[in-house]
């Protein structure tokens, strides 16, 4: 919270208690339990709580020029204590919480987006935050036993002193959100010394109107984020390539109890372009509005970005990515290549969890940190990215000549699976964890052998 606006709101819940007689009269503990009231009120820091208060201490001062000038039409109703009437201190303070909660705007007690890149050891970020061109918002939602709060978002290039690699280059044009959640019963949220921790998974992505949100998400976008659980709240900073380019489209930001895009908690309406929380989804599914001027768009940029990404919104075989013919009793290892023994290795670990940018075989990982920690126990080395991975090893010439252990690689989007052999693979893949599919559940666009001799 900036001081500007503490001094401002500290100085103005002093005037409404002076102005509306709040104070000797009333118990110590009943004064006590409403000023707490009274400051979660008072201090938002958007402008349509400053406009609140104002619209307040305007009534204040034209109730305490009638006190004075003894006129008493329109007065407020309340007892007379010495001959003047009084307003109801419970009224008054009943009737600022009421008028200062139809907003959606609160969560005075969080870290700031710069307090929260502070502590996240990025000065330069912070700056950003706190720059003109960042967006303070503060909106809450409640959904699935979870206070959400969008704290802010601000959109450039260079901002921060971490740079991050999207296929192989910098990501230098960037767009950063700060988030908090909190657990709506008051209990602690877990931090990554507790147990729990990796129960709670969360999907915070930013979300583009017209532009399919399976397709286009913080994991599509050379996304990344970072957290950290601050008395009791956990709060992430979550990134991915700048937004703002398509601010002539509605653009959104969703949290979802999620390691990745959650399709059935939300609706794409592909007619309109539309994105809107799904009723009657049972969990977390947050979404927020992101109120960034359209002035910021770049159609031009922003058409070669998609070039770039080369995303193709197409709808893959869900029967092929759950085939019913495969039997799972494992890969016939002959002569004991390696390649059939990465691809025995592999299947063991299916069932388990996926996990946007995660490489663990067990609690959870992405298609690249699968074929990486496969790998790995063979002593080959692999890039955490599909798309650098597809730069190792030496090119295979069709399907037909593959062979258990190659990888094979997808744009749908970038995506790797290794080869089990007879048209089927093994992958790490959204909203399934890792599966055996049909190697043609989407076209085939490279093939690659990573291990030397085979």
């Amino acid at each position: 919270m900036k001081k500007t606006m503490k001094k401002r709101n500290e100085k103005a819940e002093w005037r409404i208690k002076r102005r509306i007689g709040w104070g000797n009269e009333c118990g110590t503990e009943w004064e006590n339990e409403w000023e707490g009231l009274l400051k979660q009120a008072l201090m938002p820091a958007e402008e349509p709580a400053a406009r609140l208060n104002q619209t307040i201490l305007d009534r204040a001062d034209e109730r305490y020029r009638r006190e004075q000038s003894g006129d008493r039409n329109g007065d407020w109703s309340g007892d007379r204590r010495g001959g003047k009437r009084r307003f109801p201190a419970g009224l008054a303070v009943a009737a600022i919480l009421c008028m200062c909660s139809i907003t959606a705007y609160g969560a005075w007690h969080y870290l700031t987006p710069g307090e929260l890149a502070e502590r996240m050891g990025d000065d330069a970020l912070a700056d950003a935050f706190r720059s003109e061109g960042a967006l303070q918002i503060n909106e809450v939602q409640s959904y699935g036993g979870y206070d959400v709060t969008l704290l802010g978002i601000v959109s450039g290039e260079g901002l921060s002193k971490f740079q991050r690699l999207g296929d192989g280059e910098l990501c230098l044009d960037r767009s950063y959100a700060a988030v908090a959640i909190a657990c709506s019963d008051g209990a602690a949220m877990p931090d990554d010394s507790d147990g729990a921790y990796r129960a709670s998974e969360f999907f915070v992505s930013p979300l583009i109107g017209g532009y399919s949100p399976v397709m286009y998400n913080a994991a599509t976008m050379h996304g990344g984020y970072c957290e950290a659980v601050v008395d009791n709240v956990l709060y992430r900073l979550v990134e991915c390539d700048n937004v703002e380019l398509f601010a002539d489209h509605d653009l959104y930001l969703c949290v979802s109890d999620s390691p990745f895009y959650r399709a059935e908690a939300y609706h794409y309406d592909r007619a309109t372009g539309k994105i809107s929380r799904n009723a009657e989804y049972a969990g977390l599914n947050a979404l927020f509005e992101l109120p960034i001027d359209v002035a910021r768009a770049n159609p031009q940029k922003a058409a070669e970005y998609l070039a770039n990404l080369g995303i193709r919104e197409k709808e893959i075989s869900q029967e092929k990515l759950h085939p019913e013919t495969y039997t799972g009793v494992g890969i016939q290892i002959v002569d004991s290549e390696t390649g059939a023994l990465v691809a025995n290795a592999a299947l063991q670990y299916v069932g388990n969890p996926y996990q946007w940018g995660g490489n663990s075989l067990t609690d959870g990982t992405d298609c690249s940190g699968f074929t990486e920690s496969v790998f790995a126990q063979f002593g080959v080395s692999l890039a955490h990215s599909a798309a650098r991975q597809r730069q190792q090893g030496s090119e295979v010439d069709g399907l037909e000549n593959a062979r258990e252990g190659d990888l094979l690689f997808y744009d749908n989007p970038s995506h790797v699976a290794i080869y089990l052999g007879d048209g089927f693979i093994v992958h790490a893949y959204p909203g399934e964890g890792i599966c055996v599919s049909e190697a043609d559940f989407d076209e085939i666009t490279a093939i690659r052998r990573v291990i030397e001799g085979e």
